[in-house]
């Protein structure tokens, strides 16, 4: 069971324990982790599910892993990893681009990321290893001080609100398409309805019809991001206030 080391603070500022034998390591707990919340999201992980993918007792894993939230955390490190510039790219602006887009990409294939960041300490050293990155990114581009940290956040916080806005869309879409014809019929009188009030929100509600979701939120993003990185050209080449 887990020991009094564990209580509070996180895993990352614990030594790790040295393997006891060959067939169960931390790194495959946490490949194990990572397998089921995509599959399953934060309902279906627990110690037991782990052990029991692993073929060995739950008990056995609290060596290696103290509780569940340090499992989350390890798991969020390790997808972290998959987030990344990329070989090749030139100049601040096509690395943090390419940064960016590397990022909503993992979010959208691990769902279950997107809440586990705005819970863990991200001290994990694939979570520091892109803060730096970034950052590097960031200080080519003219930033210093408190406005590298507000640049960094900036683009964080579209990547992550995009994510967010995209993974609503598609559950609606995938809800409303359960409901049947019905549902399409009442939506339908109730824009015909309030269309006389808010003209422009109804036109544009009503072009949504057939659009491609996964390419529209690819549009989306790219435009959001454009003009988030011409923002950032504009502020940093800006002369600073006397």
């Amino acid at each position: 069971m887990p020991s009094s080391e564990s209580s509070g603070g996180s895993v990352w500022l614990r030594p790790e324990r040295p393997p006891r034998d060959r067939q169960l390591t931390r790194e495959r707990i946490v490949d194990v982790a990572v397998a089921v919340l995509d599959a399953e999201g934060h309902r279906g992980l627990s110690m037991r599910r782990v052990a029991t993918s692993l073929g060995v007792t739950a008990g056995s894993l609290y060596w290696y892993v103290h509780t569940k939230d340090d499992l989350l955390e390890l798991a969020l490190d390790r997808v972290l990893a998959e987030v990344s510039a990329g070989p090749g790219t030139s100049g601040w602006r096509d690395g943090l681009a390419a940064l960016a887009r590397s990022n909503r990409a993992m979010l959208l294939r691990h769902r279950w990321a997107l809440s586990e960041l705005t819970v863990r300490p991200n001290l994990g050293p694939n979570a520091l290893a892109l803060a730096e990155t970034g950052l590097r990114l960031l200080e080519h581009a003219g930033f210093t001080g408190s406005d590298l940290d507000a640049a960094m956040a900036a683009v964080n916080d579209h990547v992550v609100g995009a994510v967010i806005a995209e993974v609503a869309w598609r559950d609606t879409l995938a809800r409303m398409s359960g409901t049947g014809s019905e549902w399409d019929e009442r939506a339908a009188e109730y824009l015909r309805q309030v269309a006389e009030r808010h003209p422009t929100l109804a036109g544009r509600m009503a072009a949504t019809g057939e659009i491609d979701v996964e390419h529209e939120s690819e549009r989306r993003f790219a435009f959001g991001l454009g003009c988030l990185l011409d923002g950032l050209a504009t502020r940093c080449a800006a002369p600073s206030p006397s």
